[in-house]
């Protein structure tokens, strides 16, 4: 009765029934405090959990005290679910005998709140580990961004030897790959699900197809794909994207069209996949009837991405009207990221009436951006336009609008460098300009 309730939201009567039962199990107190701390009602968690341990002591049961690690461990990860690390750390350390359960969920706890340190000491007190406790370590530090802790961490748990990987653990290996760059580590891991005859899930054979094909490996990228015995729309999303990425959009598309004979339906994820392949290909008939296919054939309601990769892709070809047309068509008021494609290709191509229009339609959106102001009055200039171009400067030092210097970043080790326009602070910047120059000159 008190399961029915509590599974029905009725929590209150649960422990009012809980409560007049005199005679008091380990099933009925793990089972009250866990639904409590499951709802995240951890006050009154507490407060029964206190409740248990004194009447523990009053009963001299030593053995339900044993019993119920499944309370403990029910209210260390409702604190941690809500990141209350400090109130986690009380009970845990209160505990007579911590568990791999119990160490696991404070270390699951720490890196929900990027407390390394803490997770990292915990860590290497632990004697024992099993899978859980490893893949909690290794996505710790991924999602803290320190992805080469997060791949020693990996190699510690395959020396060690106390479990194999799950499917868990490489996932999160791969997400610290990814962000690292590297390739090796992901042949490392096909290897060795082909040296253990492990089929590939799902899930694991899509983040390598997408591993491979950002690291430019599409070889192995074409391999993994051929060789996964079930494909979803995610991995044939993966693959289109990666081939797209790496400049093979016939290809691309190619892939998508075999998808599609084989019956496996697209959604709108894998349209803005193509639709990117045609845009950066240049293949405008293609795209245009990819579109086509999308709306009129699988009735997609088109997003703003799809919209933006058409408007770039006719615009991109000198069709400006195609693509004004489309713009003034959409189901959705357009953003200003939209006009502003095709701001930049009217005055390419030299369409001084579009310019305009488009112009107006900017400043209606985005006023005072500064991004968008500076770009009109460049085009403006380049044009000759000088009337315009002063009455835009002087409406941004009027508003005290400052265009916000150009950055540029890049990550080398575990240490992230930005670089600004006319950027001269940098303490290697001498180092930098002296090979800079060097490449401008070869």
């Amino acid at each position: 009765m008190v399961c029915a309730y509590m599974n029905h939201g009725e929590m209150k009567l649960a422990i009012e029934l809980f409560k007049s039962v005199e005679e008091r199990n380990t099933v009925s107190w793990n089972l009250v405090i866990s639904g409590l701390a499951k709802r995240g009602e951890m006050d009154s968690a507490r407060l029964l959990f206190e409740e248990m341990i004194n009447w523990i002591a009053v009963t001299k049961n030593a053995r339900l005290g044993l019993d119920n690690e499944v309370a403990w461990n029910a209210m260390i990860s409702g604190y941690t679910r809500n990141g209350d690390v400090k109130n986690a750390r009380l009970i845990f350390d209160r505990m007579a005998v911590k568990s791999v359960v119990s160490c696991t969920a404070m270390i699951s706890g720490y890196a929900k709140v990027g407390d390394v340190g803490e997770m990292n000491s915990l860590i290497y007190s632990m004697p024992v580990k099993n899978v859980i406790t490893w893949n909690a370590m290794i996505s710790g530090f991924v999602q803290n961004h320190i992805f080469d802790q997060a791949l020693e961490v990996f190699h510690r748990m395959l020396i060690y030897g106390e479990c194999k990987p799950d499917e868990t653990t490489l996932l999160s290996v791969l997400s610290a790959c990814n962000h690292l760059g590297g390739p090796e580590q992901g042949k490392w891991i096909k290897s060795y699900i082909q040296k253990w005859d492990i089929e590939i899930p799902t899930s694991l054979g899509n983040a390598l197809i997408d591993m491979f094909a950002k690291c430019g490996d599409l070889e192995s990228a074409m391999s993994m794909f051929n060789q996964m015995r079930k494909k979803c729309i995610i991995t044939c999303t993966s693959m289109v994207a990666g081939l797209a990425f790496n400049g093979k959009c016939k290809e691309a598309l190619d892939l998508f069209d075999v998808m599609c004979a084989e019956r496996i339906q697209p959604d709108d994820v894998i349209f803005i996949a193509v639709l990117s392949a045609c845009t950066h290909g240049g293949l405008v008939e293609e795209g245009k009837r990819v579109f086509s296919q999308m709306v009129k054939q699988l009735n997609i309601v088109p997003r703003i991405e799809h919209y933006g990769c058409m408007i770039k892709l006719l615009s991109r070809a000198g069709k400006l009207e195609e693509a004004y047309t489309l713009i003034t068509s959409m189901s959705m008021i357009p953003n200003a990221v939209l006009w502003a494609n095709l701001l930049g290709f009217s005055k390419l191509y030299g369409q001084r009436e579009m310019l305009e229009v488009v112009t107006k339609k900017i400043l209606e959106l985005e006023p005072s951006n500064p991004a968008y102001l500076t770009m009109i009055s460049d085009l403006n200039a380049s044009i000759g336009r000088w009337e315009d171009v002063f009455s835009v400067r002087a409406a941004m030092s009027k508003e005290g609008i400052q265009k916000v210097p150009g950055s540029s970043s890049i990550q080398v080790e575990n240490e992230f460098h930005e670089f600004l326009v006319e950027d001269t602070k940098h303490e290697n910047r001498m180092e930098i300009f002296k090979t800079l120059g060097s490449l401008m000159i070869s």
